[in-house]
C-alpha cells in the first residue's frame, strides 16, 4: 500500500523550502493578500453604492408607469387643468390583477402646481395618491425624518414633502403651505411629514397629497393620470410591452428607461471591480508561479535525491503544491481580515456629498458571501499557479541530475 502524501516528512520538507526563501515567500503572500484585500474592499464599496442607489431610486419608484398617450387636441382643450386622464382604468386594473408578475399597483393623479410658503414660491409637480394603495408601493415609514406617513393624507388637507424641498420652502412639520394649481384653484395644506430618499433630485421635487383632494380641486372626480406598478421580478418587464399591445391609448415606461444612467453606472462599477480584482490576483499568481519555478530549478539535486530514496512523483507534487497552498491560505486570511478592516474604516468615514445625495458615511456592503468568494478566489489562484511547477518538479529525472553532479 503506497504511503499517503500528507505526512509530517513531506510537510517538513515543504516548510523548509519556504523558509529558505523567506523574502520570496513573504512577497508572494503579500501579493495574494493585496489581491484579496483589493477585491473585498472594491466589492464591498461598489455593491454598497449600487445597493444604496437601488434602495433610494428603484425601491422608491415604480417598476412600470402607465400613463395616457399625449393627444394634441385634448391638450389644448384641457390647458386650464393640464390633466391627461387615463382611459379604461378598470380594464387596465383587471389586466394587472391577473398578471402573475404584478406584486402591487397604485393609482395617481399628477398635476403641475406652485407651492407657496411664507418665504418662498416653488413650481413643481404634485402627486395625488391613495394612501392605502401607496403603502404597498413605497416603504415611506423608514424614510420619514419627522411627522407621519401616507395615512396622514386621509385627512385631506395635508401634504408630505421631500426634505430638500422642505428646506427650500423653509417649513417644518405643522407649518402650512399654499398649493396653487394651474386652473387657478388653491388650498392651504398642513405639512404632516418630511421624508428623505437620500437622492437630492428626488427629495427636491417629490410631494404627496390626497388624490381625492386633488381630483376635487381639478374638477376631475374619479379621474387618474398614472398607474404605478411594482413587479415581483423586477428584471422581467415584459408586462410593459403586453400593456402597450392591449391598450393603444396608453404609454408605458419601465424602471430601466427611467434610470438609464444609474443602470449603466451599476454595470460599469461591477465590470471595474471584477476586472481589477482578477488582474491583481493574476499578477499574484504569476509571482507564485515564478517563485516555485525558480525553486524547482534550484532544488533539482534535492528532488533527484528524494526520488532515489523512494519518493514518488506524487510526493514531489505535494511538496511543491503545498507551498503554494500555504502561501494562498496565509494571503487569503490576511487579505480578508485587512479587507474587512479597511471596509469598516471607510464605512465610518464622513462623506461630504454636496447637493447630490444625502448620506452621512460611505455606503459599504458587508456581505459574507463576498468574503468567502475573495478567500476562495485567492486560494484557487495560488493553487493553479503552483500546480505547473509542481508537475515540472515531479518529472525531474534523478539519473540525469546525479550524472551531472
Amino acid at each position: 500500500m503506497p504511503k499517503p502524501v500528507l505526512n509530517t516528512t513531506n510537510l517538513f520538507i515543504a516548510f523548509q523550502y519556504l523558509l529558505t526563501r523567506k523574502k520570496q515567500s513573504i512577497l508572494a503572500t503579500l501579493g495574494v493578500m493585496l489581491g484579496v484585500t483589493t477585491f473585498i474592499v472594491m466589492v464591498n464599496f461598489m455593491t454598497g453604492v449600487n445597493d444604496f442607489l437601488d434602495d433610494a431610486v428603484f425601491n422608491g419608484s415604480p417598476d412600470i408607469i402607465v400613463s395616457a398617450k399625449p393627444d394634441g387636441k385634448k391638450k389644448k382643450q384641457n390647458f386650464g387643468t393640464a390633466i391627461h386622464a387615463l382611459a379604461k382604468v378598470e380594464e387596465i386594473d383587471h389586466f394587472l390583477e391577473n398578471d402573475q408578475n404584478v406584486r402591487s399597483f397604485a393609482h395617481q393623479i399628477i398635476s403641475p402646481a406652485i407651492l407657496i410658503s411664507t418665504t418662498a414660491q416653488l413650481p413643481g409637480s404634485i402627486n395625488g395618491v391613495f394612501p392605502l394603495e401607496e403603502l404597498k408601493m413605497v416603504d415611506l415609514g423608514r424614510r420619514l425624518l419627522s411627522g407621519k406617513g401616507f395615512k396622514s393624507l386621509s385627512q385631506g388637507h395635508t401634504i408630505l414633502l421631500g426634505v430638500s424641498l422642505a428646506k427650500r420652502l423653509e417649513v417644518v412639520v405643522g407649518d402650512e403651505v399654499n398649493m396653487l394649481l394651474s386652473n387657478g384653484k388653491n388650498m392651504k395644506l398642513e405639512v404632516s411629514g418630511i421624508f428623505s430618499f437620500g437622492i437630492t433630485t428626488i427629495d427636491n421635487v417629490r410631494t404627496y397629497v390626497s388624490a381625492k383632494t386633488l381630483q376635487k380641486l381639478m374638477h376631475q372626480e374619479n379621474k387618474i393620470t398614472n398607474i404605478h406598478v411594482k413587479l415581483k421580478k423586477r428584471d422581467d418587464v415584459a408586462l410593459k410591452t403586453v400593456l402597450s399591445e392591449n391598450f393603444k391609448a396608453i404609454t408605458t415606461q419601465d424602471w430601466k428607461d427611467s434610470n438609464k444612467t444609474i443602470v449603466i453606472g451599476n454595470k460599469v462599477r461591477d465590470i471595474l471591480t471584477w476586472s481589477v480584482s482578477f488582474a491583481l490576483l493574476l499578477v499574484a499568481g504569476f509571482g507564485i508561479y515564478n517563485i516555485l519555478n525558480i525553486t524547482v530549478i534550484q532544488k533539482r539535486k534535492d528532488i533527484a535525491v528524494l526520488k532515489t530514496i523512494g519518493y514518488a512523483a506524487r510526493d514531489i507534487v505535494f511538496i511543491f503544491l503545498i507551498q503554494s497552498i500555504i502561501i494562498g491560505l496565509l494571503g487569503a486570511v490576511f487579505g480578508t481580515s485587512l479587507g474587512y478592516l479597511i471596509s469598516y474604516i471607510i464605512s465610518t468615514t464622513p462623506l461630504d456629498t454636496s447637493d447630490f445625495i444625502i448620506v452621512e458615511t460611505y455606503p459599504i456592503n458587508f456581505k459574507l458571501s463576498y468574503y468567502i468568494l475573495g478567500f476562495l478566489f485567492g486560494v484557487i489562484t495560488t493553487v493553479l499557479a503552483g500546480y505547473f511547477p509542481s508537475k515540472k518538479a515531479s518529472r525531474v529525472d534523478p539519473v540525469t541530475i546525479i550524472r551531472g553532479i
